[in-house]
């Protein structure tokens, strides 16, 4: 039992605190660098591909809820190119305007070289579209390999049958690759590629013209190249994401995953993809397994059909949840990493794209977004700061009970005593706090996972919303949104009511706004985060100064206009 109510309500706003504190640093700070670190350090041993045993490294599967099957061979192996470059670039090749991409497949191995995103720049600074086929001058493995135990199709020269090399479809036009090879054992293999125009959604069937040996399965792979430095890399995440067949979604950070290959139990697809973009292979066939590999810094998706081949579906493309979400029942839009509290990501996100649509602008869109969500919040506010200021009036009598009883039973009865003869709930600023805490998460990840943000400019030198800030002063990148956002907090914490009389819990309110400040210089967060935590910040001291006098006239008229001014200011920057 705790000495007093006092005392348990400061440790309860301390816990509450330091929950967002901890939130934000994990996922932000040291999720992707601990699986980094410990991919190198630690782990199970990898399956066995070929004969060999490959170094040890973390199994992926103590991660994700779906079984795993530790032979190898079943998925084919991770062996290293055996096709150079130079061959690729000397092979045929067929290019496929769809619209929204343009896809260029090479007849060795018919795989895809290029998959660029017509609507998406690699760069914000660049008109060079977006490739989504990861790879090098010195990597020859591509997407959409044909895996049978131990043999691809790499090296298999196909012929198409249209013997077309430039395609452009017009929206909703279904036109039809068909590949045919032969494997050096002279098992013949046809691969049909089927495009929809306008879509990021096609289709590949494989079929053998007699069964695998042993009835081993035919594998599809999706693979993609993933430099080691990304390892370390904060702001853009990228993993390999599992839906099962019990509908559980898992999402296995890049660095996480061990050299080999698993193989899971039955799965319904496998994505490789980043915050923003995302690759996935959908199996036709009921209960087809899934398999993850890596090859040093090359990483696979497989999926599963059967012994003489398969019927496959990939969406490549970006992430926006609506546009997955209408790609049938395949459940896409779970590829999204939303966190625990994507029930309330969602409809902010949602609510984000509305206004968007209203004022053509991200930035603004924050803006207001940000707004509506304090105006809602503001009776919860409004009790959180009342309740603060109450216990504050009687820290003079509660330090007088201390110093008189020093019996900590009698002191717990006189101070719910006291309690009681004010009207004081003790826990009365902790649950309003409480409430708005997953808010805040939902409101973060929506903004943190937005593919809307991504490049998105907002005002003067803010032109991408999802990168850090940096204005240029004398040569030197001053990050001036933060700089901002940590006066605000500073004065903020500084006018708010401290419910402790303890120096040392001051001094800790004090020092916390320089840490948030400091972990933004060093570890920079997007720009659209830090507009909506400035807008936050600003608007909450104006609610206080109302709160704190009662001639200032009405919180919520005061709110409401601040509100239109702040709005305005962002409108007018837009302008500049």
């Amino acid at each position: 039992m705790s000495d007093n109510s006092s005392e348990f309500n400061q440790r309860s706003m301390k816990a509450i605190i330091l929950c967002v504190m901890v939130t934000i640093v994990y996922t932000q700070l040291f999720l992707a660098p601990q699986q980094a670190r410990n991919t190198t350090g630690q782990g199970s041993a990898s399956a066995v591909a070929s004969g060999q045993v490959e170094r040890s490294a973390p199994d992926p599967s103590k991660q994700a809820g779906l079984p795993v099957t530790a032979v190898s061979s079943v998925a084919g192996t991770t062996q290293k190119p055996t096709v150079t470059r130079a061959q690729l670039d000397s092979a045929e090749k067929t290019q496929v305007d769809v619209g929204v991409s343009k896809v260029a497949i090479s007849h060795l191995g018919a795989r895809l070289i290029h998959y660029n995103l017509k609507n998406y720049r690699q760069e914000a600074t660049s008109a060079e579209p977006l490739d989504l086929v990861g790879s090098d001058e010195q990597v020859a493995v591509l997407p959409l390999g044909v895996y049978v135990g131990n043999k691809s199709d790499a090296d298999v020269v196909y012929t198409l049958a249209s013997n077309e090399n430039n395609i452009a479809l017009a929206p909703n036009e279904r036109r039809t690759l068909e590949f045919r090879g032969v494997w050096s054992d002279g098992t013949g293999i046809t691969k049909r590629i089927t495009f929809t125009g306008g879509s990021y959604l096609f289709s590949v069937d494989v079929a053998l013209d007699k069964p695998a040996v042993n009835g081993q399965t035919v594998w599809v792979e999706w693979s993609h190249l993933y430099p080691s430095e990304i390892e370390d890399e904060l702001r853009i995440k990228h993993v390999i994401t599992l839906l099962d067949g019990e509908n559980k979604i898992d999402h296995l950070q890049v660095p996480s995953i061990g050299q080999g290959i698993k193989t899971y139990g039955a799965g319904k697809w496998v994505a490789l993809g980043d915050t923003y973009f995302a690759s996935i292979l959908i199996p036709d066939s009921i209960g087809a397994n899934t398999a993850v590999g890596r090859a040093d810094d090359l990483f696979y998706g497989r999926v599963a059909g059967g012994a003489q081949g398969g019927s496959f579906h990939a969406y490549v493309g970006p992430k926006d949840y609506k546009l997955l979400a209408s790609q049938g029942t395949y459940q896409l839009e779970r590829s999204i990493d939303l966190g625990w509290f994507s029930f309330l990501a969602l409809p902010l996100l949602w609510l984000l794209h509305a206004l968007y649509g209203l004022l053509g602008n991200y930035g603004v869109a924050i803006i207001a977004l940000t707004l509506l969500v304090k105006a809602v919040m503001l009776p919860l506010s409004k009790a959180s700061f009342s309740s603060a200021r109450k216990m504050q009036e009687l820290q003079p009598e509660i330090k007088a009970l201390r110093e008189r009883i020093k019996d900590p039973t009698q002191l717990n009865q006189e101070m719910f005593s006291l309690y009681k003869r004010k009207g004081v709930n003790p826990m009365g600023g902790c649950f309003p706090m409480l409430i708005q805490i997953p808010v805040f998460l939902g409101l973060y990840n929506a903004l943190l996972n937005a593919i809307e943000l991504r490049h998105a400019p907002f005002a003067l030198w803010i032109t991408d919303l999802s990168a850090p800030e940096s204005l240029e002063i004398l040569g030197v990148g001053v990050p001036v949104m933060v700089l901002l956002m940590a006066v605000s907090m500073v004065y903020q914490t500084w006018t708010t009511p401290n419910p402790s009389a303890d120096p040392n819990q001051q001094k800790m309110m004090m020092i916390m706004p320089l840490v948030f400040a400091g972990m933004f210089i060093v570890f920079p967060m997007p720009a659209g985060l830090v507009l909506y935590w400035l807008v936050n910040n600003i608007i909450s001291i104006i609610q206080q100064l109302y709160m704190r006098s009662a001639e200032k006239g009405s919180v919520y008229v005061g709110t409401a206009v601040a509100s239109a001014v702040i709005f305005g200011v962002g409108v007018v920057l837009t302008l500049v």
